[in-house]
This record gives structure tokens, C-alpha cells and sequence, in this order.
């Protein structure tokens, strides 16, 4: 930031503190004038110290910077979705709420040390059109060099206003040289339905990755058009779905919910936000059968459908219990380029469950946008202790209870992972390796076999990686002995260490025997998404899933799906 700049900032923001300190209040919420007279008096002491120190600290300190420390010291006393909202995010915040973009069509992540392209480009998009694969690591943008580059400033440099060009320079597992691409920024619509379409026996399946501005209109276009093909039943995939706009929960749940029916209230301090939202469109989906596919990662506007289809008894909940994110943000412009997003009430579904967990007032939250997805971490929900919760009814009675997050009423574990399965993911070696195997593959037909002569490649390519990993009994030992060191012992239990370390070894080397069915599923769905895109990667997992399966059981037994909405227990699945 250059010494203009900085002084510009500077005497913006004590004028803003000044103003603060002796501002005319308008609440909006009943406050004493004690509470007003304390917020004053800290507003001005805080004006205070930064005056001061900015003056006389003994080095010279950037004002916009100890500023900004300070509101973030503010906002993290409070919930982890309070939060300021600067140029970058502000510019995510309108791509979620338009619902389109100036761009070329794609996701990224970090992958590897550089921007990489992390899903199928969008249909019909400069991307999708130029040939862009999944797996792409993007390396070059109009001469930058990518490397290192985080993926909020490469997304950012990929967007731009429409009909602007742009050059990317990217490097494809297996081709020895890089490709250059010179693509028109084009206006992309973020689309939240990535699937729709039928599963088996006349069963439907939605999957939908977000909330955003299109969510609503594009669950009902993807029901009508599964209603042409005699739908008899509908899943709704929710899981991974991190949420987003509320209208555009209400609007999912409208599709589905008789007209007139309550979707969710909202109750905070400030005027206006206590709410009730209500259906207020007949359903496309009429009385279809339908089951909502939740998990730990589904959270807030996924919610929010969740617990509106389960208390009113419109459909089963099948999967997960979800993550527990029931916050409501509002968005306060500060400046051009600044806004504050800050918690102003709390979610409730028609029974009067709170959707919020208490202990996740401290933890991380999911956003997904669209040129750019960090994975979430893999304890982003994390269990709370047993504890009794309040109960409360269904519109058939059927017994749910609050707590926080939607409990399903057929609870399906995920299949657990070894640690060499959960390392061949962090590591990206199945993602890698279909990279590779696509571009030397273009021959290969939708409905292939993953055949042993493909799993003794990625063996290979396993071991020209130099793949390796710490089991969690290695972990356990390498901790022993370094206490045994420390505490003298190690030179009398040294040899019996050393025999179950190549125990241990010897036991490793028959992990990809084991994992072989999880290597053969997964290869299968990389392989299909980097040749044929998201559609043929969700169809490649139906067969694999055991939820979407056991979902499509149930919607073929229509005495176990009434019974269940009817009654007022939960089943294993």
C-alpha cells in the first residue's frame, strides 16, 4: 500500500471513529441508556488508543492495519460467521447472490502447489468448450506465474468483466509440454442442481450443490422434467451442501410443501427479524415420495429443508446427522469495498427446533463459491457429548428432538476409511492418476471396468510417486520409542520396537489388496469426471453409493416409507 494510500485510509477511519463516538443511536431494539452510555464511552477509548498508538508507538505502524486487527479481535468474541467482508470475499458474496459471474467456467483448488481445476467445467462455457479437463493445473495467467498462488487470487485473476480475454497456460498429466489457451470471458451462471435425472426403476434423483441465487427455479425445472419420465419417487441430495441464501431455501422447500405450509422462522433482537416464512407457491413435486439425503457437511439452508420436509412429514431423512449452522447473517455495507456480515437471529424449523449447535460457535464454516472451493477440513463436524435433548413433533406426531443439526430418521454410517485410503485422497494420487489415464485413454467408453491391468498401473504409478504414509500404529510406536529414549529405557526394549516396526512393514504392504474395491469405485468416478464431466462421474457412484441405494429401496416400498412417516421411531439403516 503506497504512503497515499495509507494516509488516505488513516483519515477515513478516524473520521469514522469520530463520528462513532458521538453518534445520534437508532437501534431498532429496546436498549437502556445505561447500555448506550457504556457502548459511547468504549467507542471513544478505543478511538483513544488507536490515536495514540498510531502517533507515538516507537515504530512507525500501518493505521489500516492495527485498525483492522482490532475489529478482528471485536468479532472474534462473538460467532465465527461474523465476520468483515473485504474486496475478494465481497466480490464472492455477489457471485452467491446474483447467481452469475464474468468468467471462464470453473472451480479450482489448490492442489499441488498451483490452481488447479477441481471439477468438470460448467456446460457451455469457455472452459468446457475449449477442452479445459478436470485435473488442469493452471500455471500461467496472462504471463503471471501461478505457482504458490492462493486460490482466491487466482480465481480472481480468471474473472474479469465479459468479453475481456484471457490466457492461461496450464500443464495436463501426460502431455510432456504445456497448452496455452486464449479464452473470452463469458457471463457463467452458477448452477446449483449438478444432476438430475433417474437412478433406477423410475426413481429421481436431485443432487444440488448450494443455495444461491438459482437454487429454487433450478429444483423445480429438474421435478418437471423428471415428471416426463414418470418419476415414482424423488432423492434429494444435500449432502456436502454447505447452504447459502435463505429465500432460496424457502424457495427448494416450496417445491415440495403444500402452499401455505410454515418452512422455517427466524427470531433475533434487532426489528425485522423476527419472521415466519410460509409456502406461498403450490408444489411442482405434488405428493411425489420423496427422501433428502443429509450428512455432517450439510448445513444451514440444507437444514433448513431437511427439517422442514421431516416436521411436516413430507419425505424421509436419510444419511448423516447434519452439521448444525442455524445463524442468520445480515449483510451491512461499510464502504465500497467492505461490508460486515453479522449474526442477527437464529433459524427454528416448523416443529420450534433451533437448527443451531452450541459447539459450533466456535467452529469453522463451509463456503463454497464459484471459481474457488478449499475442502473442508475432515473434523469440520465433530460430535457433541450425549446430553438430554428437548423433544418436539412432527405434524404426525412422530417424537424429534432439538440439540442442534437434523437427525435423520434412517441413520447410514459412511463407510469408514483406512489410513491408506484416507492418505491416497489427501494426497490426490486417485485424482492424479485418472489425470493421466484420461489423456492416455481418449478411447475409453462410459461403462467401463476398472480391470486388474488398470489397478497394477495405479500400483505403479503409486510407486513412481514415491507414495508413502505413517499408519497409525507406526505413529503410536515412533511416540514410544521417543519416550522410551527420554526416559532411558530404549536400549532394553530397542529390539522388540524394531520387530514390530517390520511387523508393521510387512503388514502395510497388503493395504492395496485390501483397499482394492474402495481403488476400483473411486478410479471408475475420477476417470469418468475428467472424460465426460460431472454428469457421468454422479451416474459412475449410484451403484456404489449404499445411501442413494438404500434411499431407492425405500422409495420402492411404499408400506415401509408410509409406515415410517407415520409412525414415531427412528430406523438404522
Amino acid at each position: 500500500m503506497s504512503i497515499k494510500k495509507k494516509t488516505s485510509t488513516f483519515v477515513i477511519l478516524i473520521a469514522a471513529l469520530a463520528t462513532l463516538a458521538g453518534w445520534s443511536l437508532d437501534w431498532g431494539v429496546g436498549v437502556g441508556a445505561d447500555y448506550v452510555h457504556e457502548i459511547r464511552k468504549n467507542i471513544e477509548i478505543f478511538g483513544l488508543v488507536y490515536s495514540e498508538i498510531s502517533q507515538k508507538y516507537v515504530d512507525q505502524v500501518d493505521p489500516a492495519k492495527v485498525l483492522k486487527a482490532g475489529i478482528n479481535g471485536m468479532l472474534n468474541t462473538l460467532d465465527p460467521y461474523t465476520v468483515l467482508i473485504e474486496q475478494e470475499d465481497n466480490q464472492q458474496l455477489q457471485i452467491m447472490t446474483t447467481g452469475k459471474y464474468g468468467g471462464l467456467g470453473m472451480l479450482i483448488q489448490q492442489r499441488e502447489g498451483w490452481p488447479t481445476v477441481a471439477e468438470p467445467p460448467y456446460e457451455g462455457t469457455p472452459a468446457q468448450r475449449a477442452g479445459i479437463r478436470e485435473g488442469d493445473h493452471i500455471i500461467e495467467v496472462d504471463g503471471v506465474v501461478t505457482k504458490g498462488m492462493s486460490t482466491s487470487d487466482a480465481a480472481s485473476k480468471l474473472r474479469g468483466e465479459v468479453g475481456t480475454p484471457v490466457v492461461i497456460k496450464i500443464k495436463r498429466e501426460g502431455e510432456e509440454q504445456p497448452i496455452e489457451f486464449r479464452l473470452i470471458r463469458a457471463e457463467i451462471v452458477v448452477h446449483d442442481v449438478s444432476y438430475a435425472g433417474i437412478v433406477r426403476d423410475g426413481i429421481g434423483y436431485i443432487k444440488l450443490t448450494r443455495f444461491s441465487k438459482n437454487a429454487g427455479h433450478e429444483v423445480r425445472d429438474a421435478i418437471r422434467q423428471l415428471k416426463t419420465q414418470n418419476v415414482k419417487g424423488i432423492i434429494l441430495d444435500l449432502r456436502f451442501n454447505p447452504g447459502g441464501l435463505l429465500e432460496q431455501a424457502v424457495e427448494v422447500a416450496e417445491n415440495f410443501v403444500k402452499k401455505g405450509e410454515p418452512i422455517v422462522s427466524t427470531r433475533g433482537r434487532i426489528e425485522g427479524s423476527v419472521q415466519k416464512y410460509v409456502s406461498e407457491k403450490e408444489p411442482v413435486a405434488d405428493a411425489i415420495p420423496l427422501v433428502v439425503l443429509v450428512n455432517e457437511y450439510s448445513a444451514s439452508a440444507s437444514e433448513i429443508v431437511a427439517g422442514a420436509v421431516q416436521d411436516l412429514d413430507r419425505g424421509v431423512i436419510l444419511g448423516m446427522a447434519t452439521y448444525g449452522k442455524g445463524l442468520v447473517q445480515t449483510v451491512v455495507r461499510l464502504t465500497g469495498d467492505a461490508a460486515l456480515k453479522v449474526t442477527t437471529a437464529k433459524y427454528y424449523v416448523p416443529s420450534g427446533r433451533l437448527i443451531q449447535k452450541e459447539s459450533n460457535l466456535r467452529s469453522e464454516d463451509v463456503d463454497v463459491f464459484a471459481e474457488e472451493q478449499d475442502a473442508p477440513a475432515p473434523d469440520a463436524a465433530k460430535e457433541e457429548p450425549d446430553k438430554p435433548a428437548a423433544e418436539f413433533q412432527t405434524a404426525h406426531g412422530r417424537k424429534v428432538f432439538g440439540g442442534g443439526g437434523i437427525k435423520p430418521d434412517i441413520e447410514i454410517q459412511a463407510p469408514k476409511l483406512n489410513r491408506f485410503e484416507i492418505e491416497l485422497l489427501r494426497k490426490m494420487m486417485l485424482f492424479n492418476f485418472a489425470a493421466q489415464y484420461a489423456t492416455r485413454h481418449a478411447e475409453l467408453k462410459p461403462g467401463f471396468a476398472v480391470d486388474d491391468q488398470m489397478l497394477a498401473e495405479f500400483q505403479l504409478f503409486l510407486k513412481e510417486r514415491q507414495f508413502n504414509y505413517e499408519s497409525q500404529s507406526e505413529v503410536q510406536l515412533s511416540t514410544l520409542r521417543k519416550t522410551a529414549e527420554e526416559e532411558g529405557y530404549l536400549a532394553e526394549v530397542k529390539g522388540q520396537i524394531e520387530s514390530l516396526e517390520q511387523g508393521l512393514q510387512a503388514q502395510k504392504q497388503d493395504d492395496f489388496n485390501k483397499s482394492r474395491e474402495f481403488i476400483r469405485r473411486n478410479l471408475e468416478r475420477e476417470i469418468s469426471a475428467k472424460l465426460w464431466g460431472t454428469r457421468a462421474e454422479v451416474e459412475a457412484g449410484f451403484d456404489d453409493d449404499p445411501v442413494i441405494q438404500r434411499a431407492v429401496n425405500l422409495l420402492l416400498s411404499p408400506e415401509e416409507y408410509t409406515n415410517l412417516l407415520t409412525g414415531d421411531g427412528k430406523m438404522k439403516g
